[in-house]
């Protein structure tokens, strides 16, 4: 089940194209977290975004990729009188309702820095993330922009709302397993820290060749109804992943010789 909280007070903004707040929730017995919060006026494409987060969100969980733990966080009507930003409280007012939220991470986690080598025992777990990129195809995790957090050996992934691209009509937009449109990839944080090398991604597509079709019923049911009813990427998502997952040894080889 994934978590449904309350936001209780706004504690900051955050640094990020759609001004993501960090907020204080509250469960439904009282324990409180600490959020992440994205909220649905900061997308440009609205519920799609949310839908596109939280599915993405979903999946990196189920591959064993280091996500933060994806919760849906209401904001009730009036929440905005109590924050003193402007454009922040002009965005939360228009976000009542379920958001995007995900766990706040520890402490002492810092963004990857820009053209960092990627140390030797990193190497399996980046070249996962960068085929979980080419799988949803996300290409907001740039060398500018990694949207990767890190710590020591600790990687985590966030920042979703633009995967998928497909469900925005992007003109051209081919699958992956074709093996075309991949020149995003280029641009990636992981790129040229991978490139020339060899990877192995049999845990990934294994993991991926595992998720059940009665998981990906789950993923629909998990996203909010407020959300299904004014998009239907949650369908056409969940297709896509079915299909992804019968094609995991094509992905592999366009991944493979686009890091030739």
């Amino acid at each position: 089940m994934i978590p449904r909280v309350c936001a209780a007070s706004f504690l900051r903004l955050l640094r990020g194209r759609t001004k993501p707040c960090l907020m204080l929730c509250e469960d439904d017995e009282g324990n409180q977290h600490e959020a992440v919060v994205k909220l649905r006026a900061g997308f440009e494409t609205k519920e799609t975004g949310l839908v596109c987060e939280f599915l993405a969100s979903l999946l990196a969980g189920d591959l064993g990729l280091p996500v933060p733990k994806p919760m849906i966080v209401e904001i009730e009507e009036g929440f905005d009188r109590a924050i003193p930003l402007p454009e922040v409280k002009a965005l939360v007012k228009k976000s009542a309702g379920l958001n995007f939220g995900s766990a706040k991470l520890p402490v002492g986690i810092n963004t990857w820095p820009k053209d960092k080598p990627i140390a030797m025992q990193l190497r399996p777990l980046a070249a996962e993330i960068f085929a979980f990129d080419a799988i949803v195809q996300n290409p907001d995790r740039r060398r500018d922009n990694p949207n990767l957090l890190w710590k020591g050996d600790d990687l985590y992934i966030f920042d979703h709302d633009l995967a998928f691209s497909f469900v925005a009509g992007v003109i051209g937009w081919k699958p992956p397993w074709t093996g075309q449109r991949l020149e995003f990839l280029r641009n990636h944080v992981f790129y040229d820290g991978l490139k020339g090398t060899e990877i192995n991604l049999d845990r990934l597509t294994g993991a991926l060749e595992a998720i059940s079709d009665r998981r990906l019923q789950e993923y629909i049911d998990d996203v909010p109804a407020e959300w299904t009813a004014k998009t239907d990427a949650a369908g056409q998502i969940v297709e896509y992943v079915r299909e992804a997952r019968r094609k995991g040894n094509k992905i592999v080889s366009a991944i493979t010789r686009i890091l030739q």
